[in-house]
């Protein structure tokens, strides 16, 4: 009796279209994202609101309970600022204007002292009528019978006095003190007596405009820096403690203190669920339109939107379940729960099984469903977000289960940081910075644990690929390589070394060498069916075909795609590595048995050359493409090894894929003539070390003893 086997992936493919899968897929994941979310995200009904007259007398029953009171803090905030002095700035402009009037005041009176065509009368007149401030004729005469350099170095030290005081900046309600500022550094001046007078009378005179003004962004940051400094207010409250009397208005402080002790519960109507809803959409509005833009998966109807969203729903519910579990009484150590909620683990699985740049999204995304979960602490989202950033890359590069461990530590460490840091930051008791880093270390494990747990699932799910699974397919103690080495030794071979030539042009072109290698090794799996039809595998010189049509020949060799193609199917191969497998023969002809034939038809014309073909599809990728290249390389060298050497293998590289070519079978699949030639000297190398040659010694005889096999 057939076993009967039920694929739910396959079934969703073949009842669905690409378009209505997407659609239900985005519907089931912004729903349950939205159910997950409203879970307890408003509490249920009202109970005391401010200003209301409380009906009864409350008591707090609970063990002794230390909160910290955002009212008290913000009053404290408050009257630290009101101590704040404003902060003020020297305005240059202003200051340049009354230092540009000053040396143009200057410069005029050295022009009228040095004049030698005007009497003093004028001079004085000139004098009076240029400089502020009032003098006598005595006061002018002085200065009018000084040398010029003499009267021009006086008047030099006296601006540059002016501009240092000056440049103290003063405010409009100091004008007074600043002149008499500036009269007591002149005064300090080493000038004679009645230059001293002559100079206060400039400075009595002297239009001075405030160069001080108010820094309104300076006093705010000065205000921000000592309400920083504040600490929150905590608050305790020991049990039996009255909190509200009966026939009392009731204040916020006592609102806030019920909430804090969890004696009562608010209520805001539906706006929290409408705000809640609102930014699920957006953020997967984002998310979801980052894959349609630049992201492959969703435009060629793969399971991208159940994936991701999948992996962020398990999260979520984890996560979800983990804030709502107190572990102590102490408010200030249940409060770091959020440190342990397990965003690294969708990182890890999105970015093995998609790519990191889906899951540095995937990070962004649950770190803001995660401050949703942990009411809007911004601590968590960091955490999150850092956390879940460095699953991303770690993982991105994980190529073996193992290596989870080394994961887990980094994240670890990360989240360390990030409690650490945030901590200090604000304050926190040492106590709760502490515990805190305890859960960082206990979430970087556990994401990692549930990452290699859920792995498995996904990868079968949504038939996905990962490299975990490509190197799992790899190991040569696989039971059908293990098959394939007894059973068909040479198949066995030929496989590995058109693995190694498959691995090198793959690492050469930038495509998916771990995948290619892996299909190379179980490409031919279809000939155990008939190990001794294929040449590789008859060791005693007799081949069946001789005694055989053509086109019975024919139609055994090309059923071997097929064969190794259901055979893989069995053993639940990834979808990737079928295709690769069916694809590298293509359609191509079999031109031996196609010859064969038209040598013993009585009447060519009724051979058909479709009858010698494989039935198989073209290959469709880059990996298949290489896959058809080295098996043809490998196999068409193989037959020349008597004359191997270096120029004939690459006339014989260079005409399989030629021909190749020529035959269109590389048509379909996105290699460049550019990678063709690249892929040409990749196989080259390889099979320069495989048809190296040897010394020959003593012991091995002569002539081709020494040679290589």
């Amino acid at each position: 009796m057939k076993k009967f086997k039920f694929n739910f992936r396959n079934w969703y493919r073949e009842q669905l279209d690409a378009k209505t899968r997407v659609v239900l897929g985005l519907t089931f994941v912004v729903l349950s994202t939205c159910l997950l979310l409203a879970f307890d995200l408003i509490p249920a009904q009202v109970s005391y609101r401010e200003g209301e007259i409380a009906g009864e007398d409350i008591y707090f029953r609970g063990n002794t309970t230390t909160y910290s009171s955002a009212i008290r803090t913000a009053t404290a905030k408050e009257e630290a600022a009101a101590h704040v002095d404003p902060v003020y700035m020297l305005d240059k402009t202003v200051t340049k204007s009354m230092l540009d009037e000053l040396d143009a005041d200057l410069e005029a009176a050295l022009a009228v002292l040095g004049s030698e065509t005007k009497t003093v009368a004028e001079k004085r007149n000139d004098l009076r009528d240029l400089l502020p401030g009032l003098y006598t004729d005595n006061q002018l005469n002085y200065v009018i019978g000084l040398d010029p350099l003499l009267c021009e170095g006086y008047l030099q030290q006296f601006a540059g006095v002016v501009e240092a005081t000056l440049q103290n900046g003063f405010r409009a309600d100091e004008l007074d003190d600043m002149r008499d500022t500036l009269t007591l550094n002149v005064n300090n001046l080493d000038l004679p007596g009645d230059m001293l007078v002559f100079l206060r009378n400039y400075i009595n005179g002297m239009e001075l405009q405030a160069n001080s003004v108010y820094d309104a962004r300076g006093t705010q940051t000065a205000i921000a820096r000592v309400t920083n400094e504040v600490s929150n207010v905590q608050v305790t409250v020991r049990s039996g403690e009255k909190l509200i009397s009966r026939g009392e208005s009731i204040t916020a402080e006592q609102v806030e203190a019920l909430q804090a002790l969890g004696l009562q519960t608010s209520y805001s109507g539906f706006a929290p669920y409408a705000g809640m809803i609102l930014l699920v959409l957006f953020c997967y509005f984002i998310y979801f339109s980052f894959f349609r833009v630049f992201n492959k998966y969703l435009s060629h109807g793969r399971y991208s939107v159940l994936l991701p969203g999948s992996i962020i729903i398990v999260v979520l519910f984890i996560s979800k379940v983990l804030s709502l579990f107190t572990i102590s009484t102490n408010t200030e150590i249940a409060a770091q729960i959020g440190y342990l909620l397990p965003t690294a683990c969708a990182s890890m699985l999105v970015a093995m099984l998609m790519n990191w740049e889906v899951a540095l999204l995937t990070t962004l995304l649950l770190s803001v469903f995660s401050g949703i979960i942990c009411d809007g602490e911004m601590a968590y989202m960091l955490a999150s977000l850092c956390g879940g950033s460095m699953g991303a890359l770690v993982a991105s590069r994980l190529d073996q289960r193992s290596q989870f461990i080394n994961a887990s530590l980094y994240v670890a460490a990360t989240n360390v940081v990030a409690a650490g840091a945030w901590g200090l930051l604000f304050n926190q008791s040492y106590k709760a910075i502490a515990v805190g880093m305890l859960f960082g270390v206990a979430n970087g494990f556990l994401s990692a644990m549930l990452a290699m747990g859920m792995l498995p699932f996904l990868e079968s799910a949504f038939a996905i690929t990962t490299n975990v699974r490509l190197l799992e397919l790899t190991n040569t103690n696989h039971p059908l390589l293990k098959k394939l080495m007894l059973e068909a030794p040479g198949t066995y071979n030929h496989s590995l070394l058109v693995a190694s030539l498959a691995e090198a042009a793959a690492d050469a072109i930038g495509a998916d060498a771990l995948l290619v290698r892996a299909a190379a090794y179980f490409h031919d799996m279809g000939k155990l069916k008939r190990p001794y039809f294929f040449i590789e595998n008859q060791s005693s010189g007799d081949n069946p075909h001789d005694k055989l049509q053509p086109a019975i020949s024919t139609t055994i060799i090309t059923s071997h795609p097929k064969d190794s193609a259901a055979m893989l199917r069995e053993y639940d191969f990834p979808q990737e590595i079928i295709d690769i497998v069916e694809q590298h023969h293509g359609n191509s002809v079999m031109s031996y048995f196609y010859n064969k034939a038209l040598q013993q038809a009585e009447d060519p014309a009724d051979v058909d050359v479709e009858d010698f073909r494989y039935k198989c599809a073209k290959p469709q990728s880059k990996e298949a493409g290489l896959l058809m290249l080295a098996d043809s390389v490998q196999a068409a060298v193989h037959s020349i090894r008597t004359a191997s050497t270096p120029d004939a293998i690459e006339a014989k590289v260079r005409a399989v894929i030629r021909a190749k070519q020529d035959e269109g079978q590389l048509a379909e699949c996105p290699l460049t003539f550019r990678d063709l030639d690249t892929i040409t000297q990749a196989f080259m190398m390889v099979l320069a070390g495989m048809n190296h040659n040897r010394i020959a010694y003593p012991s091995q005889g002569s002539g081709d003893a020494g040679q290589a096999k």
